[in-house]
């Protein structure tokens, strides 16, 4: 490019805004013509790039075809406080603003500090996730991961909540570990409002940047001169240690008051009561929802895994809600009522081919329907006399109680292995209900006495309750 050869201009001289070997001169009035209207045309759209500058400016005025350079507008256009980024800016009106309460807000991010852990013989970048309240500063969870992945953030999550309540909103960057469907349904079925950060304002997170500032400061170059690379857990422990013993005991200038409260007395201080849920509810709040129809073999399919159904479900649509890095088992319910879970299938191998079993014809009656359906007579009979189950014993039934109850018909202790039969029925079944579970073993001995293997009890106490919830009747269902 060759330089300007027009009148004097001063500051605006500039070598590369004409080509002036193979154009003609520009004078200076020209020049700026063409520069007020290049401002002019980035003024009233401030999202165009030079280049569409340059294109309008030559279909405005034929005489500027080829005379402008585009690297020598973007400089005069950067001098002038025309930039893109700049007049963007200009229009945006940012506000400083304060939550009422504790729980009000909490906000989510990352920070990559220049630290780093061993993992066995491999040497890992530390990732720092923590969790704010904006209204205290506290730090509800936070800490050291070793990978970006939504499992950790909910796992804070889970540690936040279950010491802190339920936050009323979560503010959250637009990184995918943060906003996919784990993170946000947890949210959604937890009644916590969602809210993600717009694209290019981090100014919307600066409570939580302001403290990665306080961390990069304070944290990380004392940790760097302890001129050691620790494990993951060695450098969560000095985590702690910082946190409890520095960062939420020193005063913090934006929580006011003469001293300025520290981030913890800031909490301790607002008597605003925190919304507290069992661990139960919210471990199920964070399990993925998918719809499945169990096929004729009583299996249903996810993920490349069979899950084996109830004998009963075959057919039916139901919603399996899983976790994803738990695939060893998945819930199954049906129009928001839990069914049972439902543990993998794996299939046997080398098992013979039978042949087709001939059809033989039906009795017409026999000895043993006679005498069955005198038992049974019986057996009603035998249950409207027995008194009605201690409720108020097992109105808390839990496993031992359900152990309890077993002993309590079968006149003797159950044996070690015959307590992980239980809970290994406990868990297919979901839990037992007391009333239910007393009625099923009364029954059942009453048919075939006390002196059988416990097996056989558990798959009657079992069978029940499937059958009982998925007829939708609860524990009053009949046995």
């Amino acid at each position: 490019m060759g330089q300007f050869r027009g009148a004097q201009v001063g500051q605006f001289h500039d070598a590369g805004w004409v080509n002036s070997v193979t154009r003609p001169r520009v004078n200076y009035v020209t020049f700026r013509k063409w520069l007020d209207e290049a401002v002019r045309l980035r003024q009233e759209e401030p999202r165009r790039s030079t280049a569409t500058i340059i294109a309008l400016l030559e279909r405005l005025d034929p005489q500027c075809q080829g005379q402008i350079s585009r690297v020598t507008l973007d400089r005069h256009l950067r001098r002038l406080g025309k930039t893109r980024k700049r007049l963007a800016q200009a229009h945006r009106v940012l506000r400083r603003f304060e939550k009422a309460c504790r729980n009000d807000l909490w906000v989510a991010d990352f920070c990559l500090p220049a630290l780093s852990f061993r993992d066995g013989d491999q040497i890992q970048r530390a990732i720092l996730l923590a969790i704010i309240d904006h209204k205290t500063r506290l730090i509800v969870a936070g800490g050291f991961i070793p990978s970006r992945h939504a499992v950790h953030v909910e796992q804070a999550l889970q540690r936040a909540i279950a010491a802190c309540g339920l936050p009323k909103s979560l503010f959250v960057d637009n990184g995918k570990e943060l906003i996919g469907s784990l993170i946000a349904g947890g949210c959604h079925n937890l009644g916590i409002r969602h809210l993600r950060a717009h694209v290019g304002e981090p100014e919307a997170r600066g409570v939580v940047e302001r403290f990665f500032r306080t961390f990069q400061d304070s944290f990380v170059p004392e940790m760097a001169a302890k001129a050691m690379i620790p494990t993951l857990g060695e450098l969560n422990r000095f985590w702690d240690a910082w946190l409890e013993g520095l960062y939420h005991c020193r005063p913090h200038a934006g929580l006011g008051g003469h001293p300025p409260l520290s981030p913890r007395q800031a909490w301790e201080a607002d008597r605003t009561p925190l919304r507290q849920l069992d661990p139960v509810t919210v471990d199920g709040a964070f399990l993925l929802r998918e719809s499945r129809r169990v096929n004729k073999t009583a299996l249903i399919a996810w993920d490349g895994r069979s899950y084996l159904c109830d004998d009963a479900l075959v057919g039916e649509a139901v919603q399996i809600r899983f976790h994803p890095a738990r695939p060893e088992s998945v819930q199954i319910w049906k129009d928001d009522r839990f069914l049972q879970v439902a543990v993998r299938y794996l299939p046997p191998t080398d098992v013979p081919r039978q042949g087709p079993v001939p059809p033989r014809p039906s009795p017409q009656q026999s000895r043993l329907d006679l005498l069955d359906a005198q038992q049974q007579a019986s057996l009603k009979d035998h249950l409207a006399k027995l008194p009605p189950a201690a409720a108020p014993l097992f109105g808390h039934f839990t496993e031992a109680a359900a152990a309890a109850l077993l002993e309590l018909h079968l006149g003797r202790n159950l044996e070690a292995r015959e307590l992980d039969w239980l809970a290994q029925s406990w868990r297919q079944a979901g839990g037992f209900q007391a009333d239910l579970t007393s009625r099923a073993i009364a029954l059942y001995a009453a048919r075939f006495g006390t002196g059988r293997h416990l097996a056989y009890y558990l798959e009657f106490i079992t069978t029940a309750h499937l059958r009982a919830r998925h007829a939708n009747q609860g524990g009053q269902a009949h046995v």
